[in-house]
């Protein structure tokens, strides 16, 4: 007993306590705890005891600032620290202040970091103590005392009181006392992180706005210092005049408070957001002038060159070639770059051609894929000889007969055609190619190795034609050897575009026929000591003796060095081919002679030469260049010493040898110094003046290349590292800035005492300011942009071609030479610092050779210009332009451009590499244009990862024949996509039209290294294998380090993209591991990367806190099929190597196998153009945020599942439309006495048809619509909750059925005994009537006669009738409230219940705190209470709508009602969820239970009286007068009576008619908005909006108000309002909807009157012909109106022998009837109806109903119980749920989708602090929602809060304040523009 006592004593101390530490706003759960254990003490009064030693020991604990300045105030030692100054810290460590070296912020700030991390250390460290921790504070208090004072020192002396305030403020807020330079209390680790965080945070806020705005920044400098705090405080007023006494000093102003509101002032208006008129007004101009529409030039669909006469003396020869070819289309020049880019079926195996039609297409795909072996290219069909059958004979062959015939067979030819000629095949394409396939034909084939053709004889006409531009675009690279003096000096390395390098030019000719040498073979092995077949020759695989386009060709070739000793030549040096007999291409010979450094002449058939050969060789001989004769015929010939001009025999001479020698020869001839140097660009001259056609030339492209060289003359005015800071403005400094301003949103932080609402205005306004700062820039237009887009959108597409070839070429030209030498410089440098961290160096030397590597760095990335730059700073202009409100067409014209270029085979960036981001409008833009200009295409997406210069985009060159740079001295940056057409023939086949291939920006890239490489590869990686449905993932080697940083970065993205439910697949290529043919090297290989993928899966899962230990659980991979080995590129060392054939088969199978893979592919992965902007936009806003897979969207899915809403609430209206149809045919028939039961199966039956007709409309939805594969993971839920669905109608219709049927059975109970008085009435009616018939009596004679006997009949019931039952109702509550809650004295107190009281909600009495480790809830927050008032509300509601649906039924009142009401009451109670800090108590309980009781009580006395009266007979006979006179009536009138029986049956018909058409009406009012208009048409969502826009329309406080505090009730009233304005507008739907409903059941009725006269007018047998036409009468009607057979029993004796004449009768009546009804339709209104239509439209759309647990916004989910998280469309500011800031009356104006992004905490219960970021870690209420990140506007709530901030501030009794202050951003915002959002939803 004494140890209870002593509990419940420490109980109560323990509760002092508490109380004591919440006086200062300390949390008692925490902090009670703390005190207790740390400092042993148990009582309140022990606190006045305790020294400055107890309050070091808890200084440790504090997680916020303020809570030490609480601490220090709870212990009264305030005033003993002030008195502790750092002077006698000084004194304890025996120092004095003296000057430290700091002269910098950021070495303040990093001596600040130093500090907190030590203080951290000690705190934590494992044996620390408190004064250990003392100790180490003193230390880093006086450590940054004198860091700020040398600071301040330093400042002063250079004059920046700008950045000398900025310490100041910071450092003072903080406790930094200028007077003494020293701290008033000692530092701790939050105090030190707070001041070095909001010094860096300031100091580069204010460095931006000073680069921006003087005075701006002058103003933000200001205004910080009347605001800046620590952590989560405001500034006290003492504190601000304190701040205000330094800004005095240091400015002069007089006035804090007035210079605060004239800051804000400045701030918000600084910027005006809508550019003025004058200024939109000039960029609009300046766009038209740009794109102003020039004559296009005149350019004809044939070449300009060929004439028509030419064509008509066409080649025959050459024409058949064509056709046999199937070529004969595309003749002359009509094959374009879509031939070689299209995929069509050779790309989907590794075949053979098997047709001659076949070659040209095996041909491009070969040479696609750089297969050398191309050339070769022949097509061997069945009609090819093969070895005869051996003849079946035993005579032994002799020598002798074996030798007999040796006759010369007829050649091959002679007797039937043989195969196309390989180089014929090649010529044919050339002439059928266009310029742009020529250029790419002769890129590929140099990339081979392989001559390219330099002249071309035209054979269908005499001219030559010289193709200098298709020979414009080949790069090569090589060393050469300089000369300095004797002596060789070092190399230097050239890589350019080889039609621009000046080399010698060595020409090899040929005079005559040789049989046994050849020229080509000759030329080869001086090429290549491997003997490649650079030059074709007659050995080669597939010649034949038969050629008929190489004769007069002349072929180059390039010998390149590479630098090494056994080089054969030591520069670069060109070898011409002229093919054919020289004495007959005489125009080709001059043209050599003139361009040649020597020439080379094959003489054969010497002896016999014709006077043409001799003159030839004469001339070559007297030619001042040097001539090399090889003879023939010759074996050995006496060498001529020092002679310019060499002979050669070659006859049977050893190969080496000649070669030696004649590799030798040209050497030395070429040293000689006349010898020219020509590059082919000098060529051109001398080409034209021999009469030859050079392709460059063509208007098109001299047009072209003349503004690509003005354009590029502009870029050379500037400084190649300068060009993009003075040419190219938008897409440097200011570019970065919005980008780090836009990732910011992501990363909300909460910033002094400001909300995080006022941080997002606040960077929203600086990007705005930026872009604005951009149109500054960017107009007028600079003449290169003008010049550059003014083009571009004026000329057609083969000019911009042209274009965009030769801007490339110049471009490359100006920037390669400078971008070689510094990655020399960056290479070496680096190679230095390496080699220094190795030996272990003085890090000095290294940090000086790091600035110089950085310096390097970035000078590399400045000078990197492209044409991609061009067009990056075309989407910024044009996400700059986005700024402006008024759109004009011009601004389309931008992505127009980008579009056209992407459809002609251009890349595109999609990720910018400099800024590491990308430009999301711009990239929309395109593809919205691409959609515009192709359709909305199918697209299958292949991505391309690996570590940089592993080889993916020259593997992406060979697979798909793309134009990604992989040479000029860039690699490629960020990411570009590009397009490729599928080829009709397999577009259905593969299930999509285009490939868009993204190459990326290699891993680990070397101008990364400095710049968080990880974190950027990691995005990288996610993003491109997100965007992709099949991702390349390229490893080179069997570097392991390489391996595994590819591995670790890859797998970790797939494992993103399994957590976002999107499933790309992947293939490994590992490239250069050799020719591994091997089994079981390969296997071997497999199972290692099977190995590294598995452990880089566990190491990723860890990251991802997934439980994952295979690779193959994140994706579908298979070893043995997933991973190809790709052979070594070169076939030996390069320059001079040609490409391996295996690597090409290696392209050819992977290209094969990437797009068997995308064949296979799930029709929901391959996404429309549309569809993939979209996902393009959800992966780029999940990366930005730091936890992707919480913050990715997958919009794609949204919209999607949206339509499947739309969808279920067209099939659920469907079901709910029939099932209302037949509850009325069922009310209809029990209320006529029809149907005394109803069962389960027979409802089923009634709704089995429609049931079976929505199934089907499901199955089809769910299998044919576009999306199948993405809404069949909803299949079986839909189906699921619409069986529900039905189930609940159903099981609904039952019970009301049922219901019914007891009311109908009690009401016959009840309407028993009156019957019995009606038969008897009825019997003496017409009893009387028979005594009075025959008599003519007048109508008022037969009343008398009626009235007389009527009174003496009631008179005797009334004598008979027991009296009804009386039930005291007040009685009975007061027995059932004392027996529920048995309280003492309860009974005195229900009858002191005043009458008529009302509820009020007390929080002192009817609300309790909940306990919470022992202690108390603390104060309870205006949020609480605001939910414990709508619980009440609800409560209330709830009970008063059970009462009005009772007294709509007219039942009799019961005392289960009462219980009804306490059960309502208790649920209500049990409701306040488990985790709240407080519930209700019994008082409550009590107050509001006697409130309800009392309140119901006199509204069941009501009830109960008109239920006694309507079943008392005297009553109901009473009400029956009128019907019993007219039956005695019509029984005085006899035959004549038909017209009364009529109106007789009519006035019983009237009120069942009226009833069941507004019953019938309600439904249709329904069914016509549910179709009809945009708010019922679709989902809760779009509801939702509808609801949004009403209010926002509206204007209305109250409206608002009603929608917040009530949501529910405001949703039956809107929808309600909407019913109304429907029906009773002025064109009075209403009365037509009436209208149609009466003339339906008006023909019905009649329908059942000529039925029922039909049938019993043929019944001769039956006397009492007017009762079986009543059975038959309202057997017809009993499902169309409610006309019970019962109710007729008055006429059905009737003697009516004419049936047709009441048919009649009654089609009168019913008319008269039918325009008496129309007539009072005419004035009804919305009362009449007791099933209201609004009420079923509610019922059809209420989804769910849970509230966001931070701002109480409903979940819009069309579906009640929907699989999933909860969602809306809004979330809004906190302060709508009555949050307000921590001890204050300032109401919270942060949104849920902000707060999400930012670095606050929220709390739950009374001491758990979770970040927003984990919101779904505080609990189930928390972990069913689904908050995403939203950095749009968001405007609806922002303006509603601005627009009502005195409204809101008296509703919620608060003051937007403090950090609820609104933003000015805010109160900018328009209800255009709210309503324009909302359009956008």
């Amino acid at each position: 007993m004494a140890s209870q006592e002593d509990t419940r004593k420490g109980n109560a101390k323990a509760k002092l306590l508490a109380e004591e530490l919440e006086k200062e706003g300390l949390d008692a759960g925490y902090w009670l705890p703390k005190v207790m254990q740390n400092l042993g003490i148990k009582c309140r009064e022990a606190l006045q005891h305790l020294d400055y030693k107890d309050y070091l020991q808890l200084e440790c604990e504090v997680r916020y600032p303020w809570e030490k300045r609480a601490l220090q105030k709870l212990l009264k030692i305030r005033d003993k620290v002030s008195s502790i100054n750092v002077e006698w810290i000084f004194q304890a460590e025996h120092l004095h202040p003296r000057s430290a070296k700091v002269t910098h912020l950021e070495e303040l700030i990093k001596t600040l970091q130093q500090m907190k991390e030590h203080i951290h250390a000690v705190t934590y460290a494992p044996a620390s103590s408190a004064s250990a921790v003392h100790v180490t504070k003193k230390k880093a208090t006086l450590t940054s005392s004198l860091a700020i004072y040398s600071l301040l020192q330093s400042l002063q002396e250079r004059v920046q009181k700008d950045m000398e305030l900025l310490v100041l403020l910071i450092a003072s807020s903080t406790g930094y006392q200028v007077e003494n330079s020293t701290f008033q209390h000692l530092l701790g680790h939050p105090e030190i992180q707070c001041m070095a965080k909001e010094m860096a945070v300031a100091h580069e806020e204010y460095v931006n706005l000073k680069e921006r705005d003087d005075d701006r920044a002058e103003a933000s400098l200001q205004l910080m210092g009347l605001t800046v705090a620590s952590e989560r405080q405001e500034l006290s007023p003492e504190q601000k005049r304190e701040h205000f006494n330094l800004l005095q000093k240091h400015s002069g102003v007089t006035d804090w408070e007035r210079l605060e509101r004239d800051l804000h002032s400045s701030l918000s208006s600084c910027l005006d957001e809508k550019l003025d008129e004058e200024r939109m007004q000039n960029i609009l101009r300046d766009l038209e002038d740009t794109f102003q529409t020039p004559e296009p030039p005149s350019q004809s669909k044939s070449d300009s060159r060929e004439s028509k006469s030419d064509e008509a003396i066409a080649n025959q020869e050459f024409l058949q070639l064509l056709k046999r070819l199937g070529l004969q289309s595309h003749y002359p020049r009509k094959m374009g770059m879509g031939n070689f880019h299209t995929i069509c079926k050779t790309s989907l195996q590794d075949s053979q051609p098997s047709k001659d039609t076949e070659l040209p297409c095996y041909f491009l795909q070969r040479l696609l894929t750089v297969d050398y072996q191309v050339r070769c290219l022949t097509c061997w069909d069945d009609s090819n000889p093969r070895l005869a059958p051996m003849p079946e004979t035993t005579e032994q062959e002799s020598f002798e007969n074996f030798l007999d015939d040796l006759e010369e067979a007829a050649p091959e030819g002679a007797v039937r055609d043989g195969h196309v000629h390989p180089m014929d095949l090649q010529m044919a394409i050339f002439h059928c190619a266009d310029d742009f396939l020529r250029q790419t034909l002769a890129t590929k084939l140099a990339f081979c190795q392989l001559a390219l053709p330099l002249l071309v004889p035209n054979p269908c006409t005499s001219h030559i034609e010289f193709p200098l531009y298709a020979l414009s675009q080949i790069q090569r690279s090589w060393k050469e050897g300089e000369k300095s003096g004797k002596q060789s000096g070092a190399k230097s390395y050239n890589n350019k575009l080889i039609f621009q390098a000046q080399t010698p030019i060595v020409s090899f000719i040929r005079i005559g026929s040789s049989a046994s040498s050849s020229k080509s073979q000759l030329l080869n092995a001086l090429l290549s000591k491997r003997k490649h077949d650079t030059f074709f020759h007659r050995h080669c695989r597939g010649s034949t003796r038969e050629r008929l386009l190489m004769e007069g060709v002349v072929e180059i070739a390039w010998y390149c060095p590479r630098g090494s000793p056994d080089d054969t030549f030591e520069r670069c040096v060109a070898f011409c081919n002229l093919h054919g007999d020289a004495r007959d291409h005489g125009a080709q010979l001059q043209f050599l002679q003139e361009i040649s450094a020597v020439n080379v002449a094959l003489v054969s058939e010497l002896e016999h030469m014709d006077n043409r050969g001799k003159k030839l060789l004469q001339d070559l001989l007297q030619s001042p260049r040097p001539l090399i004769c090889l003879l023939a015929e010759k074996e050995n010939v006496a060498a001529r010493q020092a002679s310019k001009n060499i002979k050669i025999g070659i006859k049977n001479r050893n190969e080496a040898e000649l070669m030696d020698q004649l590799t030798k020869s040209i050497k030395d001839l070429l040293e000689l110094g006349s010898n020219p140097h020509f590059s082919l660009d000098a060529c051109v001259d001398k080409a034209r003046q021999h009469g030859f056609i050079v392709d460059a030339d063509q208007p098109a492209c001299v047009t072209a290349k003349a503004k690509a060289k003005e354009l590029v003359d502009l870029l050379k005015k500037e400084k190649l590292s300068e060009i993009k800071s003075q040419l190219l403005l938008l897409q440097g400094k200011l570019w970065d800035q919005w980008c780090k301003k836009d990732k910011e949103l992501t990363r909300l932080q909460e910033k002094g005492n400001k909300s995080i609402e006022h941080h997002r205005s606040q960077i929203e306004y600086e990007k705005k300011v930026i872009r604005r700062k951009q149109l500054e820039q960017a107009f007028p237009l600079n003449s290169l942009m003008k010049s550059f887009l003014g083009f571009l959108q004026a000329q057609p597409a083969d000019t911009k071609k042209y274009f965009l070839q030769w801007m490339k070429v110049f471009m490359d030209e100006l920037s390669c030479g400078r971008l070689e030498e510094l990655k020399r410089d960056y290479h070496k440098l680096w190679s230095e610092i390496r080699t220094g961290k190795k030996n272990q160096e003085k890090t000095m030397e290294n940090a000086d050779l790091q600035s110089q590597l950085d310096s390097v760095s970035e000078e590399l990335n400045d000078s990197s210009v492209g044409l991609e730059h061009l067009l990056r700073e075309v989407g910024q202009i044009y996400e700059a332009l986005e700024l402006m409100e008024t759109k004009n067409y011009n601004f389309d014209k931008l992505p127009e451009i980008a579009a056209e270029l992407m459809v002609l085979g251009y890349p595109m960036e999609l990720m910018d590499g400099d800024a590491s981001y990308l430009p999301l409008q711009w990239v929309g833009a395109i593809f919205d244009s691409l959609i515009e200009r192709l359709g909305d295409k199918r697209v299958f997406v292949l991505s391309v990862l690996g570590i940089q210069s592993t080889g993916k985009s020259t593997l992406l060159n060979a697979m798909f024949g793309l134009q990604f740079s992989v040479s000029a001295g860039r690699c490629t940056r960020g990411a570009f996509m590009q397009l490729i057409p599928v080829g009709e023939e397999l577009q259905q086949d593969l299930g999509f039209d285009f490939v868009l291939v993204v190459d990326t920006e290699g891993l680990r890239a070397i101008e990364m290294a400095n710049k968080q490489s990880l974190n950027h590869d990691n995005e990288l990686a996610t993003f491109v294998i997100g965007v992709g449905n099949l991702t390349v993932i390229n490893v080179f080697g069997e570097n392991p380090s390489e391996m595994q940083d590819v591995l670790q970065i890859a797998v970790q993205a797939f494992l993103r993209m399994k957590k976002v439910n999107l499933s790309p697949s992947c293939l490994f290529v590992h490239q250069n591991v050799g020719e591994a043919t091997a089994q079981e090297q390969n296997m071997e290989g497999q199972r290692r990367l099977q190995k590294k993928l598995d452990e880089m899966t566990v190491v990723a899962a860890q990251q991802e806190f997934c439980d994952i230990s295979s690779f193959s659980d994140v994706i579908g991979f298979d070893v043995n099929t997933h991973i190809h080995y790709f052979a070594h590129l070169w076939e030996g060392n390069p320059p001079m190597a040609p490409p391996n054939p295996s690597y090409s088969q290696n392209v050819q199978q992977l290209k094969s196998k990437i797009l068997q893979a995308a064949q296979k592919q799930s029709q929901r992965s391959i996404l429309r153009l549309s569809s993939l902007r979209v996902r393009i936009g959800d992966l780029w806003n999940a990366l930005l945020n730091e936890n992707f897979v919480f913050s990715f969207k997958n919009s794609l899915e949204i919209a999607v599942y949206r339509r499947l809403e739309i969808a279920f609430s067209q099939w659920t209206w469907k079901l709910r439309s029939h099932i209302l149809d037949v509850q009325m045919r069922l009310d209809n028939k029990i209320r006529n006495g029809d149907l005394q039961n109803v069962t389960r199966e027979e409802l089923e039956v009634l709704v089995q048809e429609t049931s079976d007709a929505i199934e089907k409309e499901v199955e089809k939805y769910f299998s044919e619509d576009k999306d199948h594969e993405t809404l069949v993971q909803w299949k079986s839920s839909t189906e699921l909750k619409l069986n529900d669905l039905k189930e609940a109608l159903l099981r609904e219709t039952k019970k009301k059925c049922e219901n019914l049927i007891e009311l109908q059975k009690e009401q016959r109970k009840l309407d028993a005994r009156k019957l019995e008085y009606v038969d008897e009435l009825l019997r003496r009616s017409r009893e009387l009537a028979v005594t009075l018939k025959g008599k003519s009596l007048s109508e008022r004679e037969l009343k008398d006669n009626f009235t007389l006997v009527w009174n003496k009949w009631i008179a005797e019931v009334s004598r008979a009738a027991r009296p009804p039952e009386r039930v005291d109702i007040d009685a009975e509550i007061d027995d059932v409230l004392l027996g529920h809650f048995k309280e003492p004295g309860f009974h005195e107190r229900i009858r002191s219940f005043p009458k008529g009281r009302g509820f009020s909600f007390d929080l002192e009495k009817h609300v309790m705190k909940k306990m919470h480790f022992g202690v108390t809830t603390r104060s309870i927050c205006d949020a609480d209470v605001i939910n414990l008032k709508d619980i009440t509300n609800d409560i209330i509601a709830g009970v008063i709508a059970n009462i009005d649906k009772k007294e709509q039924e007219k039942c009799d009142y019961s005392q289960n009602f009462i219980y009804e009401i306490l059960n309502e009451v208790q649920e209500g109670v049990n409701s306040v969820p488990s985790d709240e800090k407080c519930t209700f108590n019994k008082e409550y309980c009590i107050d509001l239970s006697l409130y309800l009781c009392k309140m119901a009580a006199e509204r069941f006395k009501v009830m109960h009286e008109a239920f006694q009266k309507a079943n008392d007979p005297v009553m109901y006979l009473k009400s029956k007068r009128e019907d019993f006179f007219q039956c005695f009536q019509i029984s005085c009138q006899g035959a004549t009576s038909i017209t009364t029986f009529a109106g007789f049956l009519c006035d019983k018909i009237e009120p069942a008619l009226c009833r069941a058409v507004y019953e019938r009406t309600a439904k249709d009012i329904a069914e016509d908005m549910q179709g009809k208009f945009p708010d019922f048409r679709g989902n809760r969502a779009n509801l939702e909006v509808c609801i949004l826009r009403y209010l926002a329309e509206q204007e209305n406080f109250e409206s608002f108000k009603q929608y917040l505090k009530f949501p529910k009730e405001f949703f039956q009233s809107y929808i309600e309002t909407r019913v109304k304005s429907h029906c009773l507008d002025e064109s009075r739907r209403l009365k037509k909807f009436l209208d149609f409903s009466l003339s339906l059941l008006y023909r019905n009725i009649l329908s059942a009157v000529s039925s029922s006269t039909q049938i019993v007018k043929d019944r001769k047998d039956r006397e009492d012909k007017v009762s079986l036409w009543l059975d038959e009468f309202c057997r017809e009607l009993t499902e169309v109106i409610s006309l019970p057979r019962s109710d007729l029993k008055g006429i059905e004796h009737q003697e009516v022998t004419d049936i047709e004449f009441l048919s009649s009768a009654m089609a009168e009546a019913l008319g008269d009837l039918r325009d008496r009804l129309k007539n009072e339709f005419a004035d009804a209104d919305m009362s009449s109806f007791s099933t209201q239509p609004h009420t079923i439209l509610a019922e059809h759309f209420s989804g769910c109903w849970e509230q966001c647990p931070f701002c109480g916004a409903l979940c819009t989910n069309t579906m009640q119980g929907h699989d999933g998280d909860h969602h809306l469309v809004f979330h809004r500011p906190r302060a709508f749920v009555g949050a307000k800031w921590s001890e204050t009356d300032h109401l919270v104006i942060d949104i849920c989708s902000s707060l999400v992004a930012s670095d606050r905490l929220f709390k739950v219960g009374d001491s758990k602090l979770i970040p927003y970021k984990k919101y779904r870690d505080a609990g189930p209420r928390f972990a069913t929602w689904n908050i995403l990140p939203d950095s749009s506007m968001q405007a609806y709530w922002k303006w509603f809060v601005s627009h009502f901030t005195t409204e809101l501030e008296a509703l919620y009794n608060g003051k937007f304040q403090g950090k609820g202050e609104i933003p000015e951003a805010w109160q900018r915002i328009t209800k255009q523009e709210v309503l324009s959002e909302l359009d956008r939803r």
